[in-house]
């Protein structure tokens, strides 16, 4: 999935941890040291993560993106106020993230572990000037983003100074509330395309927009219809880029995933939680993690709404046309690595933990997010 929507959920940890008398997670820890110079946790992979300081409120609190190979450390980000989910570039070279109320992408190197930052061009208000806060990946070491016109930005991270480039191609907005217009944003890229929707309809209570476009860099921009009833907020390509599966909060449904087609734009859209055909008045889940394994398996992790609903948080697979329970812990989330597992165990931000060959080590603590390199 592209960097969205993040700043909500880590204020709310960063509240809950508050009201609770918690303090923050202090410095990042370093990996557990493997048993031999041949221990399998050495090749287990490459992943990101993010970790985060929980302060005195939300302004407090920090954020730390830190690259893993295995279990060596590669490289990590300066403290950060409130920064996004990590994600990689589509050959893996890069881990990213963005933090809150600042103009720049962060990305670190996997190659060296360098940090290296780029601007977004005066893009200071998300939400009315324009949606540079929300990119994705979009080919090599390129990542793209909106301008303030709707136009396609592309930076390439592996240049010696990385410089956003605007492209011809536009993005229309769509009729809101009254005479609002609303503007598209990125939320999912894959080599050579990118996914534009206009999530933010879902949080107004008005009409949902439930349009999606297929994005590339030399192209017109192309309509999916996927026939997705509820709203599409956010996204992911399945590891070929064959297929893409998009789900979305709304106040007044079940929580779903839609599975699309790229070729043809058409999907087929399945429960998280309800059974099929059931109706939701209010949430009954909230979608916290969506994600292909490298196996080409589509995984979600999600919260339970236990006012309405009697479900139990967990993370499913989708199997068949139906999401089926992953046979994880409760609490907490698995990632496929290259060669092993990372698991963050407990309620996020937790502890992080990988596992190759029989091996297993603990890597960090007050850990939110982890994202398994392509």
């Amino acid at each position: 999935m592209p960097m969205r929507r993040v700043m909500l959920g880590v204020v709310v940890v960063a509240m809950t941890a508050v009201l609770a008398g918690c303090s923050g997670g202090g410095s990042t820890g370093d990996a557990s040291p493997s048993k031999s110079p041949t221990s399998p946790l050495a090749s287990a992979g490459v992943f990101a993560y993010l970790k985060v300081q929980i302060g005195e409120d939300w302004r407090q609190t920090k954020s730390q993106m830190v690259v893993m190979d295995g279990n060596k450390k590669v490289g990590h980000s300066a403290p950060l106020l409130l920064a996004d989910r990590p994600i990689f570039t589509t050959d893996g070279r890069y881990a990213l993230t963005m933090p809150s109320f600042l103009d720049e992408v962060v990305a670190v190197s996997v190659a060296n572990g360098k940090t290296k930052s780029v601007p977004c061009e005066g893009c200071g208000d998300r939400k009315s000037e324009c949606q540079c806060q929300i990119v994705a990946p979009i080919g090599a070491s390129r990542i793209a983003w909106l301008d303030g016109n709707h136009h396609l930005v592309i930076t390439d991270l592996a240049d010696a100074s990385p410089r956003p480039r605007r492209t011809d191609v536009t993005l229309p907005t769509q009729d809101g509330f009254l005479d609002q217009r609303v503007s598209p944003q990125l939320i999912a890229g894959t080599d050579g395309a990118a996914l534009a929707a206009y999530p933010e309809t879902s949080k107004t209570g008005f009409d949902v927009i439930k349009q999606a476009y297929l994005v590339t860099p030399d192209g017109k921009p192309r309509r999916l219809r996927p026939d997705r009833p509820d709203s599409i907020d956010e996204a992911v390509f399945s590891p070929d880029g064959t297929q893409v599966a998009l789900t979305g909060n709304q106040e007044d449904a079940c929580a779903t995933v839609t599975v699309a087609d790229v070729a043809s734009g058409k999907g087929k859209t399945a429960p998280v939680s309800a059974k099929p055909g059931a109706t939701c008045d209010n949430n009954d889940v909230y979608i916290d993690s969506l994600w292909w394994d490298r196996d080409g398996t589509l995984n979600v992790t999600f919260q339970a709404d236990h006012e309405n609903t009697t479900a139990k948080d967990g993370q499913r697979r989708f199997e068949g046309g139906r999401w089926v329970d992953a046979g994880v812990p409760q609490t907490g989330e698995v990632r496929q690595l290259n060669a092993g597992t990372a698991t963050i165990q407990g309620h996020a931000p937790g502890t992080l933990f990988i596992r190759s060959d029989g091996e297993r080590a603990k890597i960090d603590t007050d850990v939110r997010y982890v994202t398994a390199a392509p």
